[in-house]
């Protein structure tokens, strides 16, 4: 099965497609090209190749039928190469010519996406985000510290999203306290309060994105948030080309209760919000229904970097859009522990000087 590879109507290198611009651009010749012309130029491309046909009598190895399952193959329509990818894989680049390769054809019903906010982060932009990302934090172990951090591979990626709209109906009852000390005589006299708070009311939940593949970890993906889907332009594969992207593999139902989850938590917090002006307060009971609900399949931008140190990789995943960075470097224990006993030092010795001064002062 061939792959769509949109080529450059002047000088037939590989196009990319230019997020800012909304344009496919050539980086060989440097010029670019509207979508609408591009399509245009490949469908008579595609019809001037239908007289040409080839048949070729090959042996090879067969797939086992769960390998066959999993697997696709494809052909890159620039230089013929066979691409094999997983089923979810719906833009890649050719491994042996580099030229981007759409394969259209694996988004299974109901995944293929309806918006697409393209990548505003540029790679070189991407690259500069990591290695400025090391400077001045001296809490990082001492491994990233010495010497620059090399990029082992960076990843323009198209993840797929279910974004999900609904309202959710709320009935919050909290336990309140208010409490009250003052002096009788010689003694204290310590009054409380107990109040019954009710809250309820109604929030709405507009485009709550929910990451539909299992292949990038979910708290990368919610950490990278919010993007504006302001911005969002409706999908067509010229899109993708350039990138790599999956289709969506968990389905709206599975990522539902994520979504349920993270309504509930947003909601609780919100109510809880509004009772104030008493010592204590604690959920007696949450009562949440999430209604008219719907979801959307879209496609968010990540750049994603990996870097190794002392043969343990580390990923870096960048918002393509916004440029929010995340990562799985953790902080030196050592040096936070040592950065909070020399705080404690500090503090201590300054009490000391302070208690000193004051006696000489006559105060203590």
């Amino acid at each position: 099965m061939p792959t769509l590879t949109y080529k450059c109507p002047s000088c037939a290198a590989p196009l990319i497609y230019e997020g800012r611009e909304q344009v496919l651009q050539c980086n060989s010749c440097g010029n670019s090209f509207p979508v609408e012309t591009v399509r245009q130029v490949n469908q008579i491309e595609q019809e001037d190749q239908q007289g040409s046909q080839t048949s070729w009598d090959m042996r090879d190895q067969q797939f086992s039928r769960e390998e066959a399952a999993r697997t696709k193959t494809y052909s890159c329509s620039s230089c013929g190469a066979e691409l094999l990818t997983d089923e979810t894989t719906v833009a890649t680049n050719c491994a042996f010519c580099g030229s981007p390769s759409i394969m259209p054809a694996q988004f299974t019903p109901g995944t293929r996406p309806e918006l697409i906010i393209p990548f505003i982060v540029k790679k070189q932009e991407a690259e500069d985000k990591f290695h400025g990302y090391f400077k001045g934090k001296k809490m990082l172990p001492n491994l990233f510290l010495q010497g620059r951090n090399q990029i082992d591979e960076i990843r323009q990626l198209y993840v797929p999203y279910w974004l999900f709209t609904c309202q959710a109906d709320a009935n919050m009852t909290y336990n309140a306290t208010r409490v009250n000390t003052m002096r009788s005589g010689q003694y204290m006299v310590t009054t409380t309060q107990h109040y019954l708070v009710r809250r309820a009311g109604t929030l709405a939940f507009r485009e709550l994105p929910i990451d539909a593949s299992d292949k990038v970890d979910n708290d990368i993906t919610e950490t990278l948030e919010p993007y504006n889907t302001a911005n969002a332009i409706q999908f067509v594969p010229e899109t993708l080309s350039g990138a790599m992207a999956n289709r969506a593999n968990v389905s709206p139902e599975a990522c539902k209760q994520r979504a349920d989850q993270r309504i509930s938590n947003t909601t609780e917090s919100l109510f809880r919000r509004t009772v104030s002006g008493y010592n204590s307060v604690t959920t007696r009971s949450a009562n949440i229904h999430i209604d008219n609900g719907t979801s959307m399949p879209v496609l968010f931008p990540i750049w994603l970097i990996t870097t190794t140190r002392e043969g343990k990789t580390y990923t870096f995943a960048i918002n393509g859009q916004t440029g929010e960075l995340t990562t799985n470097i953790p902080y030196s224990k050592g040096k936070f522990f040592g950065w909070t006993l020399g705080v404690a030092a500090g503090a201590t010795a300054a009490g000391f000087v302070a208690a000193t001064v004051l006696r000489s002062m006559g105060v203590m």
